[in-house]
């Protein structure tokens, strides 16, 4: 449930789950099992089973059934009567499986849509109960790898907790941990309000989070301070967002964005990276740039897509839009969009696409790699677009590559120190690179993947940093180190994994962009 914002405007991307978190837990008061924690992938149902030596050979699938009837009839005992549960092979699993790529995906063997927040707390001490691993999803739109660690566990459906109240003397938004990104912008955009000012997570106010132990604290500026900074950043270490309750502002120009979208043939790629270096240079706090590849555009031919979006009348935009203008575009399409409409408005509407399941199914297999840069290098850009589009013509029909590159002021996110939250990069994300091969099968996976990583390394080679700094929503999950995703500075992570031994001493809630190395789970 939670977004980014930029610096001054908008709200774009995900930025630390709340909801949407990998959770793995073993109650150390009522467990029944004692297992230790290194053993990689080890609380997967079936593991369970053969554990307590009721799986033998051959008798897999027989228990498999037994244990999802079990899970059924004693699930139901224990949930509102508004909560459903979705067993693996129902003909509507789907509803709670559906996930943006199936790439070293979590697997589940049941899933549970909640009705009420006891639903949650209750599923969670069953699971643990029986040390089947979990997992909480609103949208299903994670990317990373990571979560592959969850197998043959319980998926918690959180879209029933989608309560929304609005504060009007605090101005200030509270949200159920099952609310998404696009029906929060609906709900503050409705009451004459808009996200500004920093990430989403600068703004939060307070968090109900329940923890590997089943109970649920509060955590702010005033209560459980150490785990209030430790969320805003690395939430999904810790727990499961039930509540949030967010600080909104005032609309500027009633909320109006002016939106641009240019397309360039690959002959001016040069030009129009280097344009987007002197514009951001400093970035001005009303702008927004986003550069999308389109495998056939105007031209019927691959093409580059500039978006512009500007956070104030038309006219205060045009020394930005004639910059771009005076590149030759192919094509050119402007529009005036509410602000709670632009992730459906800029790009050319591409999300109307990508952003649901039928367009995930597209291409189901979606390997994902990115890293933040200081500045565009025009040789690297240079060679990758040359690749991605060589890419696209060889797989063609079989494969879709795809990349997009943002860049947000950073005003609103550099005024705050560098240490208030666990978010690490305030000066070290100019722009966030991400780039992707969606497949309709595994038979290519090592090939594009080799694409992928080669290309980050050059990314990374020539960013400006000198190191991946990786925003941790685009962190691959395989190849980063925590360092990448949590701060090099090492306090940063002595901070987070001394917070994680009280909170979690055991590490289950390690689903997603876990803090240890592969080698030491």
């Amino acid at each position: 449930m939670a977004i980014l914002f930029s610096a001054q405007w908008k709200a774009i991307v995900l930025l630390v789950l709340l909801s949407s978190v990998g959770v793995q837990c073993l109650d150390r008061a009522n467990a029944t099992l004692s297992i230790p924690a290194s053993v990689p992938g080890f609380y997967g149902a079936q593991n369970i089973m053969k554990f307590l030596g009721l799986v033998g050979k051959g008798q897999d699938d027989a228990h498999s059934t037994y244990l999802k009837q079990s899970i059924q009839a004693e699930l139901k005992r224990r949930l509102s009567a508004g909560a459903r549960i979705f067993l693996d092979g129902d003909e509507d699993f789907y509803l709670v499986n559906a996930r943006y790529t199936n790439y070293r995906r979590p697997t589940f063997i049941a899933g549970v849509k909640v009705a009420e927040e006891r639903d949650v707390v209750a599923v969670v001490n069953y699971a643990r109960s029986r040390g089947i691993p979990f997992m909480a999803r609103t949208g299903g739109h994670s990317l990373t790898t990571s979560s592959k660690r969850v197998q043959g566990g319980i998926v918690i459906d959180m879209r029933g907790l989608n309560g929304v109240k609005y504060d009007t003397t605090k101005k200030q938004m509270t949200i159920g941990g099952g609310v998404t990104t696009g029906e929060f912008a609906n709900a503050t955009f409705s009451r004459g309000m808009e996200g500004k000012y920093g990430y989403l997570n600068d703004n939060m106010v307070s968090l109900r989070l329940l923890l590997a132990n089943g109970t649920v604290i509060t955590a702010s500026k005033e209560e459980n301070k150490e785990t209030f900074w430790a969320v805003r950043g690395a939430g999904h270490n810790f727990g499961i967002g039930l509540e949030a309750t967010f600080q909104v502002y005032p609309q500027k120009n009633d909320g109006k964005h002016y939106v641009v979208d240019f397309e360039y043939d690959l002959d001016r790629v040069e030009d129009l990276f280097e344009a987007v270096n002197d514009v951001s240079s400093p970035m001005p706090k009303e702008l927004a740039i986003f550069v999308i590849g389109r495998k056939r555009g105007a031209t019927g031919g691959a093409t580059v897509n500039v978006n512009l979006v500007y956070s104030g009348p038309k006219a205060d935009a045009q020394p930005f839009v004639s910059t771009f203008q005076s590149l030759g575009p192919v094509w050119r399409d402007e529009k005036v969009a509410d602000w709670d409409a632009l992730p459906w408005s800029t790009y050319n509407g591409l999300n109307n696409i990508l952003c649901t399941p039928q367009g995930w199914a597209r291409f189901p297999i979606k390997n994902f790699y990115a890293a933040n840069v200081k500045s565009y290098d025009i040789p690297t850009m240079r060679s990758f677009l040359d690749g991605w589009k060589a890419m696209n013509e060889k797989y063609d029909g079989h494969a879709m590559f795809s990349f997009m590159f943002e860049t947000f002021p950073q005003q609103g996110v550099r005024a705050m120190k560098h240490d208030a939250t666990a978010y690490p990069w305030r000066e070290g994300s100019d722009h966030f690179l991400m780039m992707e091969a969606g497949s309709r099968d595994h038979s290519n996976e090592e090939v594009f993947d080799e694409f992928l990583s080669r290309h980050q390394d050059a990314w990374i080679k020539t960013s400006g940093y000198g190191r991946l700094q990786q925003y941790i929503n685009y962190g691959h999950g395989s190849k980063d180190p925590s360092e990448a995703l949590y701060g090099y500075e090492p306090w940063r992570l002595e901070r987070l994994r001394a917070l994680k031994d009280q909170l979690d001493p055991e590490g289950w809630f390690n689903g997603y962009q876990p803090f240890m190395n592969e080698t030491s789970e």
